[in-house]
């Protein structure tokens, strides 16, 4: 039931003092509440460009509520345009050929290892003008045997073999390091010493990249910052000592050859029996990162137009306010608990591809979607949706449909910057517009003048 508040104006008047308006033209105020239709739905992909540091995703991690995310990455690493290797003369050898992984932060855990693997690419490359999804087709890039299979590497997320005060420090940087098989770091050298500088495109078509994935261990999921491949080599040359003598220099030097953004790191994310976690409770719904499961909410535009019609007819409406309350429940506070989404985005489902296309604020600043926060201290996400709604209705749509999507949200100086689908691991279950105890719902204050 609505509730109408009905406000009268007064003006001047030289022979009574005062006088009220006329009766058509009060302007009342009423509130309604409506409750909606939410489900959960699966996001088919997002973009899977790693466009800043700890946006490389590697690992696995298994919920038995929320299903398993598992983050493989395709990665190209860029020549030093321009090196020139010493002259065949002074007999340049190469010493040894590592990749090192770098990372601040992982979540899952701290102990239970998991195997890396890493191949490399044999058909093609990624090319750096076509924007990839993380549902992209791996076999595209590479056959995935023996044959292309550089080595494995059995970790932790944290080496236990250090001690508290060197893990602790905040010089240290954890690191994974593979080194290169003999042959593997023959066959590089040879590939490094080709002419195969003078172009990135040149050095990328001799040497295509990597794909690093974990064949097992579903327990951590890293957050990589830099990714760098280091051929370290030595070569030799003879010059006279002070008292005349001949004397041999080896020289110890490395090229790195980096993971940056002259070149392409795409995250590769499946998702593991997802699908059956869904839609299982029509009490709860489900919010997860990583291109997981973003719940569609249903806004009655029609219904509503009708309930604001009637308590004002022949009057013009004005939406003052459509708050909907987004509240988290069943709260894990443990330790292992996945991270709450800080931010939510409030998207028409149609927007939702021109979203991963352009991760553009434009969508936001042009007031096609709008932005939930959560509030800890409330466990609760609240946004206001007046003027998507009054969009809706202006258009005459009868049903509405919004998805939520978590986002990381950047800003600058001058304000909003920018806004992407968020990758690291997150996760909060949230009642639905059939929760029993507080269902999902708008309300809605609207004027008729």
């Amino acid at each position: 039931m609505a509730v109408v508040f009905v406000f009268f104006s007064c003006k001047p008047n030289d022979s009574l003092g005062i006088s009220i308006q006329p009766a058509q033209d009060k302007i009342g105020v009423a509130v309604d509440t409506f409750y909606l239709q939410t489900t959960d739905s699966l996001a088919s992909a997002i973009s899977a460009q790693c466009a800043d540091s700890m946006s490389m995703l590697l690992g696995e991690y298994y919920s038995e509520k929320y299903g398993a995310v598992k983050a493989d990455l395709i990665v190209q690493v860029a020549p030093p345009l321009g090196y020139e290797f010493p002259d065949a003369k002074y007999n340049p050898q190469p010493d040894s050929v590592i990749l090192y992984m770098f990372y601040r932060s992982y979540f899952g855990s701290k102990t239970e290892p998991f195997e890396i693997s890493i191949y490399k690419l044999n058909k093609k490359t990624p090319e750096y003008s076509v924007q990839y999804l993380t549902n992209l087709d791996v076999s595209e890039f590479l056959d995935i045997n023996n044959n292309n299979l550089l080595g494995k590497k059995i970790t932790t997320s944290i080496n236990q073999s250090l001690k508290d005060s060197v893990l602790n420090s905040t010089s240290y940087t954890p690191t994974i390091k593979y080194f290169f098989s003999p042959q593997q770091m023959k066959d590089f050298f040879d590939e490094a010493k080709g002419n195969v500088y003078s172009k990135t495109e040149d050095f990328l078509n001799a040497f295509k990249g990597l794909y690093i994935t974990t064949t097992y261990g579903k327990s951590t999921m890293l957050y990589l910052f830099e990714i760098d491949l280091k051929l370290y080599y030595h070569y030799t040359y003879t010059t006279k000592t002070n008292s005349g003598l001949d004397t041999v220099i080896t020289v110890n030097t490395y090229i790195t050859y980096p993971a940056n953004k002259e070149v392409r790191q795409l995250n590769v994310i499946t998702h593991d029996k997802i699908s059956e976690k869904i839609n299982l409770r029509d009490s709860v719904n489900y919010i997860t990162a990583t291109a997981g499961i973003y719940p569609r909410i249903t806004l009655p535009v029609a219904k509503i137009s009708q309930k604001m019609k009637s308590h004002f007819p022949n009057k013009d409406i004005f939406i003052n306010s459509a708050i909907v309350s987004i509240e988290a429940t069943e709260i894990d506070s443990s330790k292992t608990a996945m991270p709450i989404p800080g931010s939510l985005l409030v998207l028409p489902v149609k927007e939702f591809d021109n979203l991963i296309k352009t991760n553009s604020i434009k969508i936001v600043n042009n007031d096609s979607a709008t932005i939930a926060t959560y509030n800890s201290s409330k466990k609760e996400y609240t946004v206001n949706m007046a003027y998507l709604l009054n969009k809706a209705k202006n258009d005459s749509i009868t049903n509405a449909d919004y998805l939520l999507i978590p986002i990381d949200v950047f800003s600058s100086s001058s304000g909003l910057s920018e806004i992407r689908p968020a990758k690291r691991i997150g996760a909060v279950t949230v009642r639905s517009g059939k929760n029993a105890y507080s269902p999902m719902r708008l309300e809605l204050v609207y004027s008729g003048f």
